[in-house]
């Protein structure tokens, strides 16, 4: 039996690069990052990119307050740890940045309160899906991003 390997999905791709920017720019000079569940301090490389809104909702897939570094053993066998990844979270970035992300992903399962709360913008990323064109370009931008900051925090 042979492996196959299969070719990433330019969104996969792009959520692999946004992710791995997300890392980077919550990293400190030393080039570590905590688990933004458990509070674990480890190295970027050791952190995982984890959602607090799981990645099938594509509205806030690739929104940054929805992606925060996360230890492997929360964002696998615990599952995001999403409990104490909320609660962190509204430490860090406050009730309402919060709540706009649980409200993208309401509004994206059909919830009309949720939708009316939000930005023209934020309903535009709900009801629109991105393209193949798109998060090709995406990708590339957060690769650049990415290797910017690498050099930043090198030097």
């Amino acid at each position: 039996m042979t492996f196959r390997s299969r070719k990433r999905s330019a969104r996969e791709r792009a959520l692999a690069d946004f992710q791995k920017l997300r890392r980077y720019q919550e990293s400190s000079s030393n080039g570590y990052v905590r688990c933004v569940s458990c509070l674990k301090p480890m190295t970027v490389k050791e952190a995982q990119g984890g959602h607090m809104v799981s990645r099938r909702v594509r509205a806030t897939e690739l929104e940054h307050d929805n992606v925060w570094p996360q230890c492997p053993r929360c964002n696998g066998p615990l599952s995001g740890n999403v409990i104490a990844y909320r609660t962190n979270l509204v430490k860090m970035i406050g009730e309402d940045r919060v709540k706009r992300i649980e409200d993208m992903a309401n509004a994206s399962e059909g919830d009309e309160e949720a939708m009316d709360r939000l930005s023209d913008k934020d309903k535009r990323a709900v009801v629109t899906r991105k393209n193949e064109d798109e998060y090709k370009r995406l990708s590339a931008l957060y690769r650049a991003a990415t290797r910017q900051l690498q050099k930043e925090k090198v030097s």
